[in-house]
């Protein structure tokens, strides 16, 4: 019995207690799935239907983020040229920095494989992630990205003056997006 007491004070003070991501609240609007540790979603299988079914996304358990949740990290505005191809006006674009939601899902040092609704997919290494500051767009002018939109979030990049960057940040830019991919 004199050794038990020890020991099981040892097992209980040494652990690292880890901190839990609460389950969202609302609907959820941004899912990250794939090398996470942090996880407030259940597995998605094969056939499990609606959105993420539609894209083939399965995971043994995700993050998921609701607008609070989103909306109550630090909120960074970034406004660039945007729209489509004759129609581009200047859009102030606001939300948390990528690497932020990244590091609440216990995907610090991960690549973000960012998938829009229509399944398009680009691919943004961690150390871009970190260089560049890119932010998960939740508001644009100050006004909730809606379905139909760009919304409900885009991965916007501040500006830069690099042409060949800009080219390849341009492909990063997903809009439309519900599903970051973590590998």
């Amino acid at each position: 019995m004199r050794l038990a007491l020890p020991l099981a004070f040892v097992l209980t003070t040494s652990l690292p207690v880890w901190a839990e991501i609460s389950a969202p609240q609302g609907h959820v609007l941004l899912t990250l799935g794939g090398a996470v540790t942090e996880t407030n979603l259940p597995a998605r299988g094969e056939n499990d239907g609606g959105l993420l079914g539609f894209l083939e996304v399965q995971h043994n358990g995700a993050t998921g983020f609701d607008a609070p949740m989103l909306d109550g990290l630090k909120q960074v505005e970034i406004t660039i040229t945007y729209g489509p191809e004759g129609n581009q006006r200047d859009i102030t674009f606001s939300g948390p920095h990528l690497s932020e939601v990244m590091i609440m899902a216990g995907a610090e040092g991960k690549t973000a494989k960012p998938m829009a609704m229509d399944g398009y997919q680009s691919e943004i290494p961690w150390d871009s992630i970190t260089a560049h500051q890119p932010i998960v767009a939740t508001h644009a002018d100050g006004i909730p990205m809606g379905i139909g939109g760009y919304g409900p979030t885009m991965i916007v990049f501040p500006p830069t003056d690099d042409t060949d960057l800009a080219q390849e940040q341009a492909g990063q830019q997903v809009w439309a997006l519900a599903y970051i991919g973590v590998e």
